[in-house]
């Protein structure tokens, strides 16, 4: 990519101004302020964005209220021209970007063209500015050959900025022999408190046996809790099997019996259809019978008779519905025995009161949960109020006792010191007496010392009485605390009790107290629903029943006036209704058969009729088990049976088979439950005490942490562990991103810095005018000549930094991403070196455009021996 065109609307002192640029090689000319450094600020701010007034520098924008921006005119091998418009009053300040072929774009654009090239890259590879150099001159010997080496493999000086920033960062993290550094404080501090605590725990050598008994007791109180819960699980398994039993009885039962169906739903099918016409023909050969019988003796001329032939058709559909109102009957009696049995097993909600049970009991567990820790905590401070109550009686009585034997105590009247008369006396007599008798009054003296010493010093008893008095009011003081705490936690028990019967009255529960009890109650809240679900599916069936029976009812109501129906229910109606078939039938056989040789033959007929019809389906009734086709009602309902039992087994097996794994007896689950509930009481003892062993040896540990010094060491220590943590995290962080960047370094040296240091050569033999001069890289050393670089003279230096930087961008010639941006750059170079480096220059723009900035007037006069572009800023196109 290289810059055609710039055109400034407004930008610092540029008003309305348009550059024009070579692709390879130029010069810019301008005394000092003629705007050199605003036309590179301008060309870097149009690519990347104006600088923010917050940042330090100089501020651009125009005084006179001119548009703030310009446009560039790029030239890149894959986009072809690109115009590059930014104004800081348009589009936020945003580019507006637009192709040759017309395509316009913004910011994401830009970069995309760009790319990869960014403000960093554009700053520190591609400009070249007398900061850069000046930088890197302070530099020490290593210092300098790792930049160098920087320089190199990147561009520019920020990998060897970057390593440096890091390896001072953990440096001042830790050294392993530094003493200043943060971890190193930390670490020595660290071990200070480990001693410090060895020795408060050397002093309390109890503290460590009682706090591992106490963990101990306390992994046993939850192994304990563990096997009491475990107990309370089977014990409502057990209740579960118990209030299931009948069902179980039920569903065992029905697993014994063999309900495997006789034939095919086809067969028995055809099995009815059968049955139906053989019944059609019995009852033809009975008419015919009667018919022959009683024919003589018939009025076939009577009401009845008529009536009856009016209404023969509708009369034979009731005739016919008959089987199936007998069925309609038993099975609404059966849904009102089976309704009646359920409403009377419950005795706790009602339709109008329903349940609304709990969908996971471990929601009953989540809503107890509360209560129970309470509750565990109320009864380990029960046992500790116990525990220090104890203590307090030891220690009234020790202080009653020792104000027994101590009555001086509460003596207020002073006592005379005699025993210190008598040894002033003893020892005035023994300067006048004799000398036997001088050495008696000395021993005198000193024996009334002694008893005067001997006697109860009241100091001392006094100390240790209110040492005693000191103690009994720290466990009044204890008592008091604890009391409060069990005052809190009885409200706090209240309270999780009263949430726990709001949730119950809000589902309608029985309020219980136990997690248990309410699980139970739980467990029959979803037994009630379901058969509730039932019921109403048993009462819709009952109703549907009813509605077809009453309809039934009503097709009898024509018949009222001529038969004795009032009164009567469905099955005695049916049968007045046959009574008076076959009596009006008997009339019309008679009528229409008036000998007996028609009536006989027509009987035969009929009974052929039969016998062909039961030959044809012989084999059907008889491969079903049946001999007589009088037995296919029964066999019909006990197959219709056996469907209804198969249906109840598969709900028994999905509702009642989980619940009894094995199989068992009703008093196996209530001798199970005795049991249980003596190991409950059992375990609540065993817990009770293991509770009260536990808090015995808490109370110890805390009364040896009275003091406060070991916790406190406690605490300061996992403290100070934190911050070791942290400061390890953000040392070896450091450490490794820093090892990281000099691998990188390393690697990229093997492959590159021998074509580098080649092409370095070059540029640095063109730079110096001399053939003979090498630039060499050999154990992280880089010599000129075989000389160390920091021996070099200052201007020699910027050759070779020159040198490398440029080796770097021809090493990179397949891609110019941009043009060398150059801002007097030669500061330490004399006249013969700023000519090798003009020849640098136009040497180096075969493969870059370069732009070079500069007030030097010598630059000038080499550009134009060179035969290199130059013109000068004088604020207009040139």
């Amino acid at each position: 990519m290289w810059i055609k065109k710039a055109e400034i609307t407004g930008f610092g002192k540029w008003r309305q101004e348009t550059f024009l640029f070579e692709p390879r090689n130029q010069l810019v000319y301008g005394l000092n302020e003629a705007g050199k450094s605003t036309l590179y600020q301008f060309i870097q701010a149009i690519l990347f964005g104006f600088p923010s007034k917050r940042k330090k520098g100089q501020d651009y924008t125009p005084e006179d209220g001119s548009g703030y921006g310009g446009r560039l005119t790029l030239m890149t091998e894959k986009f072809g021209m690109v115009t590059v418009e930014r104004f800081k009053n348009k589009l936020k300040g945003k580019a507006a970007v637009q192709l040759e072929d017309g395509q316009q774009g913004g910011e994401e654009l830009l970069e995309s063209i760009l790319y990869p090239l960014n403000q960093e890259l554009f700053q520190q590879v591609f400009t070249f500015q007398q900061e850069q150099l000046q930088q890197l001159e302070s530099l020490q010997e290593d210092a300098l050959h790792e930049a160098l080496v920087s320089l190199g493999l990147s561009g520019s000086n920020q990998l060897f900025e970057k390593k440096n920033i890091l390896q001072k960062k953990y440096e001042t993290i830790y050294k392993p022999r530094g003493r200043k550094q943060s971890l190193n404080l930390a670490l020595q501090s660290w071990q200070n408190l480990q001693q410090k605590i060895q020795q408060k725990e050397a002093q309390e050598s109890d503290f460590q046996a009682l706090v591992r008994q106490a963990d101990n007791m306390q992994q046993q109180v939850r192994q304990q809790e563990d096997a009491s819960q475990k107990a309370q699980q089977k014990q409502l398994r057990l209740e579960q099997q118990r209030l299931n039993w009948n069902n179980y009885v039920e569903y065992q039962t029905l697993q014994k019996t063999d309900l495997s169906l006789q034939g095919t739903a086809k067969e028995r099918e055809q099995l009815q259809e059968f049955y139906q016409e053989y019944l059609q023909l019995n009852k033809e050969l009975e008419k015919l019978q009667q018919a022959l019988q009683r024919h003589s003796g018939m009025d076939q001329h009577s009401a009845k008779y008529y009536f009856y032939l009016e209404n023969q058709e509708q009369i034979q559909r009731i005739v016919d519905q008959k089987v199936a109102v007998i069925r309609l009957l038993d099975e609404y009696q059966q849904l009102s025995v089976q309704l009646a049995q359920q409403e009377s097993g419950n005795k706790i909600w009602s339709a109008e009161h329903l349940p609304r049970p709990f969908v996971e009991e471990s929601a009953i567990q989540t809503l107890f949960a509360p209560l129970k820790q309470v509750r565990k905590q109320l009864d380990e401070q029960l046992i500790r109020l116990q525990l220090i109550q104890e203590q307090r009686d030891q220690a009234e009585q020790g202080l009653n006792q020792y104000e027994k034997q101590h009555p001086e105590l509460f003596q207020t009247q002073t006592q005379k010191p005699w025993w210190l008369v008598g040894t002033i006396t003893a020892l005035l007599a023994a300067f006048f007496l004799p000398t036997p008798w001088r050495y008696l009054s000395v021993v005198a003296a000193l024996g009334s010392v002694f008893v005067g010493m001997r006697k109860k010093n009241p100091a001392t008893s006094k100390e240790t009485w209110q040492e005693k008095l000191g103690l009994l009011d720290l466990h009044e003081g204890q008592l008091a605390e604890l009391q409060t705490k069990i005052s809190q936690l009885e409200h706090q028990q209240q309270r999780a009790l009263q949430q726990i019967q709001q949730e119950l009255q809000r589902r309608n529960f029985p309020l219980q107290e136990t997690e248990i009890e309410v699980q139970q109650d739980n467990q029959l809240a979803q037994q009630y629903l379901q058969q509730l679900q039932q019921r109403e599916t048993w009462r819709n069936t009952q109703q549907e029943v009813q509605q077809r029976l009453l309809k039934q009812e009503q097709a009898f109501t024509f018949l009222y006036e001529w038969l004795p129906l009032q009164e009567k229910n469905l099955n005695d109606k049916f049968a007045a209704l046959d009574s008076f078939v076959k009596e009006m039938e008997q009339i019309r056989f008679a009528q229409t058969y008036q000998e007996n040789t028609v009536l006989q033959q027509r009987m035969n007929e009929t009974k052929k009729q039969q016998q062909v019809l039961i030959s044809d389906h012989r084999a059907l009734y008889e491969h079903l088990g049946i001999r007589y086709p009088a037995e296919i009602p029964a066999f019909l309902q006990a197959q219709q049976k056996l469907v209804q039992q198969q249906q109840r087994l598969r709900d028994l097996e999905e509702s009642v088979a989980p619940l009894f794994p094995e199989n068992t007896t009703l008093g196996t689950i209530d001798e199970q439950l005795r049991m249980l509930k003596e190991q409950q009481q059992e375990h609540l003892g065993q817990l009770r005490h293991l509770q009260e062993q536990e808090q015995r040896l808490r109370l110890q540990i805390d009364q040896m942490q009275a003091d406060g010094t070991l916790d406190a060491l406690y605490q300061q220590a996992s403290q100070q562990r934190a911050e070791i943590n942290q400061l390890l995290k953000e040392y070896t962080a450091a450490k490794l991103e820093s090892q990281l960047l000099q691998d990188i370094a390393t690697e990229m040296s093997e492959q590159q810095l021998p074509e580098l240091m080649r092409q370095a050569s070059s540029y640095f033999q063109l730079l110096t005018d001399h053939e003979a001069a090498q630039l060499d890289f050999s154990e992280g050393i880089v010599t000129v000549n075989q000389r160390p670089i920091y021996s070099l003279s200052t201007g020699t230096k910027d050759q070779v930094i020159m040198a490398v930087r440029f080796a770097y961008l021809s090493l990179q010639k397949n891609h110019p991403w941009c043009p060398i941006m150059i801002d007097d750059g030669w500061l330490h170079y004399d006249h013969q070196r700023k000519r090798q480096l003009a020849e640098l220059f136009a040497k180096f723009s075969k493969d870059y455009q370069i732009i070079c900035l500069s007030s030097d007037q010598e630059m000038v006069s080499y550009y134009q021996e060179l035969h290199q572009p130059v013109w000068e800023l004088k604020g207009v196109s040139r």
